[in-house]
């Protein structure tokens, strides 16, 4: 906004407040105030405001004029939270804060927010009220779902107090809090031992139809290692050392804006790390290894059908198919990496040898996502409170 602009509105506003404006009383009791003031045109206009006083009438002719110098600032009044958020995470991505399958996720997660009222609605208009109707009507989805539209709706709010359209971040009122799903969180389970040896038994028996990929070692070694699948996927054969007895992991594939696609490094820097190679898991990589053709990516891997990538869905979808034919419960072909884990604490494993083998970021996400195996395992331990009351009873201590 030009110097001159702002001193008219300045001026005008004074000029209105020492009785140049106009007063007069509605039919309905209420205080009507007319005052002038320059558009970012320069035209000459007349706004009015209603109020149930004077001093009411006077702060919103103040909020207005207010506005209307944010406007002649540039500052976008009408800036939705979508629009505030799509800029934000093009920006991420192309400055390499977020990668490809990150930024796929915060588009969804937009594209969500956008078909709501309150994604159609300038966030410089939005209140508490308003915040408070939308996250109501999110518990019908996950626990994890909802944190997504939570941080997302406080990030658009964050964004718009740095730009000046709004003063305060009204996701950081004490009364704004997450809300918590309707639906209760899905455990994480690894098969039983009785399940684990139906499915190899299933995997082993089952024949495909017009020769078609069963994806039978990608889903073993899985089972063996507790790599991800986009990790299995994404195998060269550099990164099998069987003199050492480990598989280096250091790339996955990812789900890009248009395709999936070899990414160099893993989902988390943790991802980064050596898996040990047992007994029942080096034959599983020999033979991955003889099946292996020429492939312009050098993946062990490799659809030669589409001349791609294989996924993570074409692998769970044979995966569904294996759990039906051993009649065992189907929770997602991830649940192999998880079976993976709850054998190696049923052995005795350390949690923090095991937080290395899986990747996991820090030790509390092996604890807390196994936390039922570890209980599990616990329970033997009144053995030792038993043997040792036998000693004290006897006289022993």
């Amino acid at each position: 906004m030009s110097i001159q602009h702002r001193k008219v509105i300045q001026m005008e506003y004074k000029r209105n407040r020492n009785g140049e404006g106009t007063w007069r009383e509605t039919a309905s009791g209420n205080i009507e105030y007319r005052f002038t003031y320059t558009d970012e045109y320069g035209n000459r206009k007349v706004k009015s405001v209603t109020g149930v006083s004077e001093n009411h009438c006077l702060e919103r002719a103040e909020e207005f004029l207010a506005r209307l110098r944010q406007r002649f600032e540039g500052i976008n009044l009408d800036a939705t939270i979508p629009e505030l958020l799509y800029e934000k995470i093009e920006s991420d991505f192309r400055k390499n804060y977020t990668g490809e399958q990150g930024y796929e996720r915060n588009l969804r997660t937009i594209e969500t927010i956008e078909k709501s009222a309150i994604g159609h609605m300038a966030i410089a208009d939005i209140r508490v009220y308003h915040i408070e109707r939308y996250l109501q009507s999110l518990t019908r989805y996950s626990n994890n779902t909802i944190s997504k539209f939570y941080s997302m709706i406080k990030l658009a709010f964050a964004v718009a107090v740095d730009r000046g359209i709004v003063r305060t971040n009204l996701m950081e009122n004490r009364n704004v809090k997450c809300p918590i799903s309707d639906r209760p969180d899905k455990k994480v389970r690894g098969l039983t031992e009785e399940e684990q040896m139906k499915f190899i038994n299933a995997l082993s028996e089952y024949k495909p139809q017009n020769n078609h990929n069963t994806y039978r070692l990608q889903l073993l070694i899985e089972l063996y290692s507790g790599m991800r699948m986009g990790e299995i996927n994404a195998l060269r054969p550099e990164c099998i050392n069987f003199s050492k007895g480990f598989i280096h992991v250091d790339r996955t594939i990812s789900h890009g804006k248009a395709s999936p696609f070899l990414k160099e490094g893993t989902k988390t820097k943790a991802g980064e790390r050596d898996v040990p190679i047992s007994a029942v898991l080096k034959p599983l990589l020999e033979e991955a290894l003889e099946q292996m053709g020429d492939n312009p990516e050098n993946l062990i891997f490799y659809d030669y059908n589409k001349g791609g990538v294989i996924t993570t869905n074409q692998v769970c979808s044979m995966y569904k198919k294996i759990c039906k034919d051993a009649g065992i419960p189907y929770y997602g072909q991830h649940a192999l990496r998880h079976t993976f884990a709850t054998r190696c604490i049923e052995a005795g494993i350390q949690p923090v040898v095991l937080k290395g083998w899986l990747g996991h970021t820090n030790i509390h996400v092996t604890l807390d996502t196994y936390a039922d195996v570890f209980d599990r395992m616990n329970l033997g331990a009144i053995s030792k409170f038993e043997d040792y009351m036998d000693k004290v009873l006897q006289g022993e201590e």
